[in-house]
């Protein structure tokens, strides 16, 4: 098998050697999960809005019915996002699991 002679110009000048700018893999998965953290904090955040728009609605005398639902909605897409982030990562975790070392 013949490489191109480009193919190798290509790789001077770069380490082999880890980048000590780049995180580990144990930094980068704490990252995911203050990452994952941050985003059920802010889906939770939505749904409080959302709940707090359904009591003005009920309560006010003024009814902002778009608001409240724009901001049901909003609730809902990030729950529904939330999830499915949930699910992709569970999966990559359990394809991990099973591979063979």
């Amino acid at each position: 098998m013949k490489l191109p002679p480009d193919s190798l110009s290509s790789l001077q000048g770069k380490s082999l050697l880890p980048d000590p700018s780049r995180p580990s893999v144990a930094e980068s998965g704490a990252n995911i999960g203050q990452t994952f953290e941050r985003m059920l904090m802010e889906v939770n955040r939505q749904h409080q809005e959302a709940e707090q728009k359904q009591v003005e609605l009920l309560t006010a005398s003024e009814k902002d019915i778009h608001g409240t639902v724009i901001a049901m909605e909003k609730a809902e897409i990030s729950l529904r996002l939330l999830l499915q982030v949930r699910n992709k990562l569970t999966t990559a975790y359990e394809e991990v699991m099973r591979m063979q070392v």
